[in-house]
């Protein structure tokens, strides 16, 4: 419960930024909209126009993997089901792999394909595998969004064509406009990261060879092309997404891992495909350049002033406290002096009060200021007191008399 109230409070926070307090230092980025996430708290590095719908192209398959975890996890389906391609499906092109009618796939086999080579005809294989349509694999696709608190997403179809683009467009082409803003973006990626880390075998494959040892045999480069061994590689790129079209120009989501610190980037609206890696290495550049990961909070270790609270009730005058857990973020290596602690108590606290009980809050500030999509930690008590009995308050009270008289 812990964790879905934390990731629900982060898509709170980070709906309420445009300006990160770090954005001074970046340099300029030249995307429609972008936005930098460190994973571990939720922290924006960077954004602009992080909230703007805007089409995300194949960068959709992100929320039609996710739909296909989830339905793994349900055992609706199992990786090595297998899916036989429909007309339809083997009709789609531009990015494919080319599949006919009535060929047979592995949902595996499927699913490496959506992600390697974004391939469209996999994809729509795959919706129609586990929900009988693409109309029906959408509706579950935006009801999942809709589950996540994305305000700024809506989807039309599972791979993020243009509907012209579609021989046959689903029917839900016409609802809506197929949008997701970058911070929308940045949430799904990190979902996947969180509940389905596993992912990345499938996203960090640099080139693989599809019908192997068939006449239609296929190889291919993962379109991520900062991926090791690729023209553009990046150190630490594992994933995600890529996507182009000519609506959405040339976007790109990122994740990275160095020493622990892991960031999601998005860069949509880019002009050209060198344009959506160089843009995103600046915003890898200056993560790396500029932060690392540190344990700012740590759970049991007494905030600095703020050891203990009075219990005026207690069998004990005071009960100690301290961060419920700790807290990892992203912290700026040359200024570690500009961050400091607000620790905020609830009013009226009395005895008894049970260890554990949240007692306050403490946040982590920036040059005085809140840092976006960074939350709170809970201060909780470190022990049980009781409520002191009448008799043993009395005369607790008369003794405080005396000595204020004798003082």
């Amino acid at each position: 419960m812990r964790r879905k109230i934390v990731f629900l409070f982060c898509i709170i926070s980070l709906l309420a930024i445009s300006n990160p307090v770090f954005a001074d230092e970046l340099p300029t980025i030249n995307a429609k909209s972008y936005i930098l996430v460190d994973t571990i708290s939720g922290e924006i590095l960077a954004a602009k126009n992080a909230n703007e719908p805007r089409p995300p192209a194949s960068m959709t398959k992100m929320m039609s993997a996710i739909v296909i975890f989830d339905q793994i996890k349900q055992r609706v389906v199992k990786w090595d089901d297998v899916v036989t391609v429909s007309k339809r499906a083997a009709a789609i092109n531009e990015a494919e792999i080319h599949l006919v009618e009535g060929e047979k796939q592995t949902v595996k086999q499927l699913f490496t394909a959506l992600f390697v080579q974004s391939a469209n005809d996999a994809t729509v294989a795959l919706a129609e595998h586990i929900a009988g349509t693409e109309e029906g694999f959408v509706e579950l696709m935006n009801k999942k969004a809709s589950e996540m608190g994305l305000k700024n997403t809506h989807f039309q179809n599972s791979t993020g064509l243009n509907t012209e683009s579609y021989p046959d467009p689903p029917a839900t082409s016409k609802v809506g406009q197929h949008e997701m803003s970058a911070y929308d973006t940045a949430i799904v990626a990190q979902f996947l990261l969180k509940n389905y880390p596993e992912v990345l075998q499938y996203t960090s494959i640099p080139t693989y060879t599809f019908h192997q040892n068939q006449p239609n045999q296929q190889k291919v480069d993962n379109w991520d092309l900062m991926l090791p061994s690729l023209k553009y590689y990046y150190q630490g790129v594992d994933g995600l997404k890529t996507g182009h079209t000519n609506a959405a120009g040339y976007c790109f989501t990122s994740t990275a891992d160095r020493s622990g610190l892991r960031v999601v980037s998005v860069v949509m609206g880019t002009d050209s495909e060198f344009a959506r890696f160089h843009e995103t290495k600046k915003l890898l550049d200056y993560t790396y350049d500029n932060f690392e990961l540190a344990t700012a909070i740590r759970k049991g270790k007494v905030i600095p002033g703020h050891d203990r609270i009075t219990l005026p009730n207690g069998v004990e005058r005071t009960v100690a406290v301290a961060p419920e857990y700790s807290l990892q973020l992203a912290e700026k290596k040359a200024d570690k002096e500009s961050y400091t602690y607000k620790v905020v108590l609830k009013k009226g606290i009395q005895a008894p009060i049970s260890k554990g009980t949240v007692i306050g809050e403490v946040s982590l500030l920036y040059k005085g200021k809140p840092i976006p999509g960074v939350q709170s930690v809970p201060l909780v008590a470190q022990k049980t007191v009781e409520k002191g009995s009448a008799f043993r308050l009395f005369f607790r009270h008369a003794w405080d008399t005396v000595n204020s008289w004798i003082n």
